[in-house]
This record gives structure tokens, sequence and C-alpha cells, in this order.
């Protein structure tokens, strides 16, 4: 099944801080280290920008999902290489489970007290 990250590319820095010196968000800088980390693997996800995921007090944040999986969102990540990896190792053990739960014993560090939500999988029939 396959994975996907969506992005928030309206994420900044820190609360005070929208853009860095080259007028990029924080979000548009975790995207593009993603984008960097999956070229390497791109059986891992499917990588997807979109503009606010209104998590805005706690960037920078993304949604991991899968059709007929458990989704999550995370955020507090900086928008760096490190954090790419721990989200594509993460999102590898994710794509990897039957219904979406990761023992936590495989969350890679950088992972760890970043969720948000955790937020069912959407239901196909119309039924509750």
């Amino acid at each position: 099944m396959g994975v996907s990250i969506t992005v928030c590319t309206t994420c900044k820095f820190a609360p005070d801080t929208a853009v860095d010196a080259e007028g990029q968000s924080g979000g548009q800088r975790l995207a593009a280290a993603l984008e960097d980390g999956v070229a390497a693997c791109p059986d891992i996800a499917t990588i997807v920008r979109h503009e606010c995921l209104w998590a805005c007090t706690q960037p920078c944040a993304v949604l991991i999902q899968s059709p007929g999986r458990t989704g999550y969102l995370a955020g507090r990540f900086a928008p760096n290489a490190a954090s790419a990896r721990a989200l594509l190792d993460w999102a590898d053990a994710y794509g990897q489970s039957e219904d979406g739960a990761v023992r936590y014993r495989l969350w890679p560090e950088g992972m760890k007290g970043h969720f948000i939500a955790r937020i069912p999988q959407a239901d196909t029939e119309g039924t509750p």
C-alpha cells in the first residue's frame, strides 16, 4: 500500500519566524529534505506538498497516511535532513504494518514526542 507524507508548506520555522533568509518556510524546507530522502528510496513514500494543515502552533507538521490504515498527524520537526530521515524511517515501518500501528520499539528517536493526532481510517462504505 502506498504511504503518503503530506507536508504543510506554510509552516513557519518558529512562531516568530515565518521564512528564512532565502524566503523559504520551514515547511518548504522540510518538504525538500523529504523529497531528497525519498529520491534514494522511492518505495517508502510519496511526498505531497499542501498549504496549511491547521497545526500552526506545532510546525513543521506532516500527515502520514495510507489507504485502509490509521493516519497520523505529527509536528514540531526541525526542517532538516535528520527530521526527514526519522519521518521516512517511521513511514517505512508504517508501510510494512498491517493496520498502521507501528510498535514503539520501531520508532526512530526523531519521531518520539512529535505525534499530534491519530486519525481513524476513512470509512469507504459510509457507515460509522
